[in-house]
């Protein structure tokens, strides 16, 4: 069996390249090549090494090789980002790209997405070597797709401060004043209005999508806004904190997710309660099951702690 060219070993290609390479199409069909889709193909001792993320992205960057005008943008940034997607936008199964506004210039694949954008120059980052719409962009790029409820979740995501040591980067992903601008600076673009819709119930502060979902359930049911990330002892800098809350009333609320039921963690989430009972809080806990249920009984377990009902 002909040796695959070395450069060819080490990242995803396509058949183009591979032609240039001096490797003939049918040398594609033997079995040390997986192909990809979207007519990219790799070497599958590289493939059974990557990750599905790692994936994506050397398809991405073969695709984009020579297209050095274009990037990946939508539902494919969302996910090389880590954001949060609804259902129907996860199992879009396609590679989307994007490129400036102006005569097409895709070059249509099966499996891809191609779409004109008009955007700022600061719009479009590298990532690994890949070039990527920013997150913030993205988030604008998806407004035509999702509901406002959903931008909301994403821009939450998107303003949150990172947990450094689990997550590898100490800043948010956007301030709520880098969204604005963006807004601001992008008239015409689909999806716009949404966003600008979002925006004004976005809040830095949720550390998960039921933690939004919650906060916004709160609020539809016309109980006021809580506070997020409430600290037990206020004067205390490094005070355990409560998801959400109401500090004038001394209510903290908590959202336990999967990861709360470890041994581990519900050890240190007893000391974590323990701080909130000694300084004279009410603490009410929710979890998966309220989250499958709208929160529809957490909001009146919420609006009697709150005298309302």
């Amino acid at each position: 069996m002909d040796a695959l060219p070395p450069q060819l070993t080490t990242r995803a290609f396509t058949a183009a390249e591979a032609l240039r390479e001096g490797l003939p199409r049918e040398r594609l069909r033997r079995r040390d090549i997986l192909a990809l889709g979207s007519g990219v193909h790799v070497a599958r001792a590289l493939a059974d090494v990557c990750t599905p993320q790692e994936t994506l992205e050397i398809k991405a960057a073969a695709l984009l090789r020579d297209r050095p005008e274009m990037w990946v943008s939508h539902h494919t940034a969302a996910e090389i980002h880590g954001l949060w997607l609804p259902d129907r936008l996860q199992k879009d199964g396609r590679l989307h790209l994007a490129h400036p506004a102006g005569p097409d210039v895709w070059t249509r694949r099966e499996g891809v997405c191609g779409h004109r954008v008009s955007l700022r120059r600061q719009d479009v980052v590298t990532r690994r070597g890949l070039r990527v719409a920013t997150p913030a962009r993205t988030w604008l790029d998806l407004g035509r797709l999702c509901t406002v409820r959903e931008l909301i979740i994403i821009g939450d995501q998107l303003v949150r401060h990172p947990y450094p040591r689990f997550e590898g980067r100490a800043a948010p992903h956007a301030t709520l004043a880098e969204l604005r601008s963006l807004l601001e600076e992008s008239p015409g673009t689909p999806g716009r209005r949404r966003c600008l819709a979002a925006l004004t119930w976005i809040r830095v502060g949720a550390d998960s999508v039921p933690e939004t979902l919650l906060r916004l359930a709160l609020i539809r049911a016309g109980l006021p806004e809580p506070q997020l990330q409430v600290p037990a002892q206020p004067r205390f800098r490094w005070s355990p904190r409560a998801d959400l809350g109401y500090p004038a009333l001394k209510i903290a609320i908590q959202y336990d997710g999967e990861t709360h039921f470890t041994p581990h963690q519900q050890r240190a989430d007893q000391r974590r309660d323990n701080v909130f009972f000694a300084e004279g809080w009410r603490l009410l806990r929710f979890n998966q099951q309220d989250h499958r249920e709208g929160f529809e009984r957490a909001v009146g377990q919420v609006r009697s702690a709150l005298g309302l009902g």
